[in-house]
């Protein structure tokens, strides 16, 4: 059944609908934020490819012309390749979510966003990060969430959660916090000179904002969660580990790990 769930998130309000569209994904979460709408969907294959040796996550951030109202002319009339911004904003989806994933899993899984309209107020990248998590969440895919994103800006020495496009370009501080329930797993920033009490001051207020967010998948996940499905295990064989303690003991290999020195190491 079609579910929407919202709440209030930095004075906007954030919907999720679930099972509105993408019922063939495994997840799927049509976002909204202001008028900022993002549909995120998480999709897993039955089974690993043979001969796979990792885990072949995909995450996909698409940028549409039409989300801000143009539509290609001219020259060329269709889209071309993803933008530096794309490219970036996929990168620090996967960045906090790939860890999450179990580490003896080799199916491929592919989380993808499309940007359908975009809100100069509310970041699309933002909600694309939120959505990937919650798809990933209510899906049947293994995965050890839920985690959670904020933004934080600078302007005049005041923090600004989840920054309008044009406070992010000119304020003095452009931080990324990820976050799961029990700590911050992911930052990404870029400073103007911002003390250090203040990046601690803004590292601990996203970490609060994310908890709240955190607690509103939960209750998601727990109304539209589906069961998650059992998987090939490619774990390493509990017999190699042993093998390998025998000939580089436990104590000698951590002392080697922690040593300070680089030429000791």
């Amino acid at each position: 059944m079609y579910k929407s769930y919202e709440m209030d998130l930095a004075g906007r309000k954030l919907v999720v609908d679930i099972n509105r569209v993408g019922k063939q994904a495994n997840g799927c979460a049509f976002m909204h934020y202001g008028d900022t709408t993002v549909l995120s969907t998480a999709t897993a294959s039955e089974k690993p490819r043979d001969g796979i040796d990792f885990f072949p996550l995909s995450v996909e951030y698409e940028e549409k012309m039409y989300a801000v109202g143009k539509i290609p002319g001219g020259f060329n009339k269709r889209e071309g390749k993803a933008s530096e911004n794309a490219i970036l904003t996929s990168r620090v989806i996967d960045r906090p979510m790939r860890p999450l994933f179990p580490k003896d899993y080799r199916n491929d899984v592919t989380l993808n966003n499309m940007v359908m309209s975009v809100d100069p107020e509310c970041r699309p990248e933002l909600v694309a990060m939120l959505g990937a998590s919650i798809a990933t969440c209510i899906s049947d895919i293994p995965f050890d969430g839920p985690c959670a994103m904020t933004q934080v800006g600078m302007i005049d020495g005041e923090l600004v959660i989840n920054p309008t496009q044009e406070q992010w370009k000119v304020g003095d501080l452009n931080l990324t916090v990820a976050s799961t329930k029990y700590k911050v797993i992911m930052i990404e920033a870029g400073a103007n000179q911002v003390p250090e009490d203040k990046m601690l001051e803004a590292i601990f207020e996203a970490h609060k904002v994310n908890q709240k967010v955190i607690e509103f998948i939960d209750g998601i996940v727990a109304e539209c969660g589906k069961e998650k499905f059992t998987y090939k295990s490619y774990a390493v064989p509990e017999e190699l580990f042993e093998d390998i303690k025998t000939v580089i003991p436990p104590e000698q290999m951590e002392e080697a790990v922690f040593t300070d020195d680089k030429q000791t190491r």
